[in-house]
């Protein structure tokens, strides 16, 4: 896999075309080291996130994964295809109940190895202070975008 000198990425002056060039790129890399194990990024962070809360709501999902409805639908239905994941009806009619299976259980564990390689490879390209300050400034960028969708512009 070739790499690409940060001096040879061009700038961008779009915020929403420079942080989804480096999601593409950092997806890219985890997937690289994912594949093998036949599981996809994002498909590990939702089985992830799955391990951590338990069994969660379509709706705690989505907002966790910050993912709109049709995306969710989509990603959770490939999940439940895998028998990765089980839905169940909640004790509302309209809410449905997400939860890890045994085989998603299964699948993680294998593929947390690779997923812990990608992530030391990324982070061994970043100086330590990049690395937190990258954590930081996207959780912010995050926060920002969904205030200023919602039309708040305080702090």
């Amino acid at each position: 896999m070739a790499s690409v000198a940060r001096s040879e990425i061009t700038s961008l002056p779009c915020a929403c075309a420079t942080t989804r060039r480096a999601s593409r790129a950092v997806t890219q890399l985890y997937d690289s080291w994912l594949r093998p194990h036949g599981i996809e990024a994002p498909q590990f962070a939702t089985l992830m996130l799955l391990a951590k809360h338990g069994r969660c709501t379509h709706t705690v999902v989505g907002r966790h994964s910050n993912l709109d409805k049709t995306t969710l639908s989509r990603n959770v239905k490939l999940l439940k295809q895998k028998g990765w994941i089980d839905i169940a009806p909640g004790p509302d009619t309209r809410e449905r109940h997400i939860s890890l299976t045994a085989t998603g259980r299964r699948r993680l564990s294998a593929a947390r190895p690779a997923w812990l390689k990608a992530q030391a490879a990324l982070r061994a390209n970043l100086k330590p202070e990049e690395w937190r300050a990258m954590l930081t400034l996207l959780n912010a960028v995050t926060t920002a975008a969904q205030r200023a969708r919602r039309g708040d512009e305080s702090r």
